[in-house]
């Protein structure tokens, strides 16, 4: 009877074991190869880094004793996934966001003032001690649950890529799922200590076969423009400068603008433009104007003041320069023609 509990207590170790050291290889990756990443996966470095660590100290206690202090240092670190859950998926689906080290490191200030202060927090099963793990937990679940109503609320004109897009659905939906376990173990609602190591490490497998599925996750897309010395941080401030042009000076209403007219209002070369653009929101120049042109012609069709106009006039009013351009772009963007998206409107 005894060689079961022992068989049984190795399995619980080598399972639970799979999810820690599969996540510090994603995080070593992440850090030997992050010149070749995107700035996001900081975070989704970050985020594998503290999992893995509070899994690793759990599976340890399980069958070990550990200090109080050393406890609530590892505990700790549990403040610093929801800052990076929220970053990762803001700077993975907007990347013109500008990256601000002094306002992501105040997100990250309760985990250093709780490692800092770790002595004198308590951790022995009292109401205080509690408390405190109460709100890790909810910390944890306030940043993914909100980074998933964000997400979900983006407008169309944001124009996150797709896969992104699914990709991140998928993993602030898990990471949600996982802290929902994790607090129902803890409050004993799930009596198995190891609960969420075994979860764990189903979730870093899955994350695993989709990181080697969609590889674009995990690089720059620099081939087209090998030969370019304008780098990707740069990508993104051209794009958020010509963000501002089109929302506040609606640029995209000139008929007749071209790359070229473009460019010159942000004084830089027409295939930096093109770069910046292909980079950052992964369409070209013409795609990138049309979405513009479409959603102004999306509120003058809502609009009581242009109810009786023609919807050749509104495709003009919208910067387009022919009718059928107007037509083939609006319904490729909406799905419908610009008629039914009225008539649907006004129904």
């Amino acid at each position: 009877m005894e060689t079961n509990t022992q068989l049984f207590q190795h399995i619980e170790l080598l399972i639970g074991s799979i999810g820690v050291m599969l996540s510090l290889f994603f995080a070593t990756f992440l850090i030997i190869s992050h010149k070749r990443q995107p700035k996001a996966n900081i975070f989704l470095t970050i985020y594998l880094l503290a999992f893995s660590l509070r899994i690793g100290k759990s599976l340890f206690f399980n069958y070990f004793p550990i200090d109080p202090v050393i406890r609530n240092v590892f505990l700790g670190v549990l403040l610093t996934i929801g800052p990076s859950v929220w970053f990762y998926t803001n700077y993975l689906s907007k990347t013109n966001a500008p990256f601000k080290r002094s306002k992501i490191l105040i997100q990250y200030v309760p985990a250093m003032l709780y490692v800092l202060f770790c002595w004198a927090i308590p951790n022995d099963g009292s109401t205080v001690a509690e408390f405190f793990y109460t709100f890790l937990i909810l910390h944890m679940a306030c940043y993914t649950l909100f980074s998933l109503i964000w997400l979900s609320k983006r407008p169309e004109e944001a124009s996150i890529n797709e896969s992104v897009k699914r990709w991140l659905y998928y993993f602030l939906s898990v990471t949600l799922f996982m802290v929902v376990i994790y607090f129902m173990i803890s409050n004993g609602i799930i009596p198995y200590y190891l609960g969420t190591a075994f979860l764990f490490s189903g979730v870093i497998i899955f994350f695993g076969i989709w990181a080697l599925k969609n590889p674009f996750l995990f690089k720059i897309n620099k081939e087209k423009y090998s030969n370019s010395s304008l780098s990707y941080e740069e990508s993104i401030q051209h794009v958020d400068q010509l963000d501002r042009l089109m929302t506040d000076e609606k640029l995209f209403l000139d008929p007749d603008l071209t790359i070229s007219k473009t460019s010159a209002r942000l004084n830089i070369t027409t295939k930096q433009v093109s770069q910046a653009i292909n980079q950052v929101y992964k369409k070209n120049y013409s795609q990138y104007i049309a979405d513009f042109r479409v959603e102004e012609a999306k509120r003058l069709l809502h609009s009581a003041e242009y109810a009786h106009y023609k919807i050749s006039a509104i495709a003009y009013d919208s910067g387009f320069n022919s009718i059928s351009s107007f037509n083939t772009t609006f319904k490729k963007l909406t799905q419908r023609t610009a008629i039914e998206y009225r008539q649907s409107h006004l129904s």
